[in-house]
């Protein structure tokens, strides 16, 4: 007799990468093409909302400087949406890691140029663990 379930881990771990910088893209691309991930580019905030609203996604990937609508006001709507699903920015920034947990509802940030190993670890424990 053969049972046939329907196995959930097996579906891939859609990531959203909001970022308008071709070469930050590639970056990021590159580093998550060894994990089975769907990736979704997003190029400004408008963007990522509408992709994020549309589609089951587990992690975020956030760049604050875009056009049209920044990734502050981006971040703070998502959250909005589900407080749930993690963000973490990527940003030159010089604003604190505290202060955009707090006003914009972040939960990681790296500054750029991106440490990978720092990366990999947050992926490792937001989406492999």
């Amino acid at each position: 007799m053969k049972f046939n379930f329907k196995d959930n881990s097996t579906k891939k771990k859609k990531i959203l990468i909001v970022e308008d910088e071709p070469m930050s893209v590639l970056l990021i691309q590159q580093i998550l093409k060894s994990y089975q991930f769907e990736l979704i580019v997003a190029t400004n905030g408008f963007d990522a909302i509408e992709k994020f609203k549309n589609t089951d996604i587990s992690l975020v990937i956030m760049d604050l400087y875009m056009p049209k609508m920044d990734g502050f006001e981006a971040s703070k709507r998502i959250k909005q949406i589900s407080k749930d699903t993690p963000i973490i920015v990527i940003s030159t920034t010089t604003i604190a890691e505290d202060d955009l947990k707090k006003d914009i509802g972040i939960d990681y940030f790296l500054a750029k140029p991106l440490n990978v190993t720092k990366f990999k670890d947050f992926i490792h424990m937001l989406l492999l663990a």
